[in-house]
């Protein structure tokens, strides 16, 4: 048991924000808190793993990240991590990576401390042993982990092993007691109902799979309403702002080409 004021040696790093990656995002009242589990939500191909990496390779920043990538594999995260971080197209990336030549940019991708795993369908223990590991061979916690995505993931109960969105909500509870014992922003990614998998729409928190948005303590959805455009809408938020009907959502430029996300300097806010 702790008193008030020893609740703030309890605390740890749990609290602190990451660094940002899009200044409109921080301006508006949404970050990422360590210690805290989010849910990012998003149609099929609207951009939420392009996103999430985005977020983790162009914070201010280098955030140390275990990345957990069930849904993509290693060519596809490669390619577009080399796009993140030199403005290439896509196209050329890729074409590089099957080549099995990434000599020119290697010396951009080693300086980031992020760590990925391909399994493409992790249980929970296989988790909680990369974690681990990393605390071994580092001598501390990650402080981001991001679980792409969370369907993937075998969650041991009986409803898991019969349906991906069974079991989702245990599921939750656990990633969240992940983030408060190691102090990481545990970043979870999700998909939307089917009324909301064009992605051309505000998503409001009704329109998350399963709705399993009791436990997370920030809950993100993705659309694009146009062109270029990638509107986040903070759904949930309890650090901050936020507007469950979708409605309210930070405007970044996107371009899918080149994987480039960007702070839209026109308009970040929009209603």
């Amino acid at each position: 048991m702790y008193t008030l004021t020893q609740s703030l040696r309890a605390k740890g790093d749990a609290g602190d924000p990451l660094p940002p990656a899009f200044r409109s995002m921080d301006r508006a009242g949404t970050r990422f808190i360590r210690g805290q589990l989010s849910l990012t939500v998003a149609g099929g191909g609207t951009g939420k793993s392009a996103f999430t990496l985005s977020r983790v390779l162009k914070a201010e920043t280098p955030i140390p990240t275990i990345y957990f990538s069930a849904d993509s594999s290693a060519d596809i995260q490669l390619g577009r991590a080399i796009s993140i971080l030199t403005e290439v197209d896509m196209a050329e990336s890729m074409a590089a990576v099957r080549r099995n030549d990434i000599t020119r940019y290697a010396s951009v991708l080693d300086g980031h401390p992020i760590r990925f795993d391909y399994a493409a369908s992790p249980t929970i223990d296989d988790i909680e042993d990369t974690v681990s590991a990393w605390y071994e061979l580092y001598g501390e916690d990650a402080h981001m982990v991001v679980l792409d995505n969370i369907t993937n993931i075998r969650g041991g109960t009986s409803a898991n092993d019969e349906d991906p969105f069974g079991g989702l909500e245990s599921l939750m509870d656990w990633a969240n007691s992940m983030a408060r014992e190691t102090g990481a922003h545990v970043a979870g990614l999700h998909h939307t109902t089917g009324p909301h998998n064009d992605g051309q729409s505000p998503i409001p928190m009704s329109g998350v799979k399963g709705q399993i948005t009791r436990v997370p303590a920030l809950v993100l959805t993705l659309h694009k309403p146009e062109d270029g455009v990638l509107a986040v809408s903070t759904v949930k938020n309890r650090a901050g702002r936020s507007d469950a009907s979708g409605q309210t959502f930070v405007r970044l430029g996107f371009d899918g080409n080149a994987m480039q996300i960007t702070d839209d300097t026109f308009s970040t806010i929009a209603y």
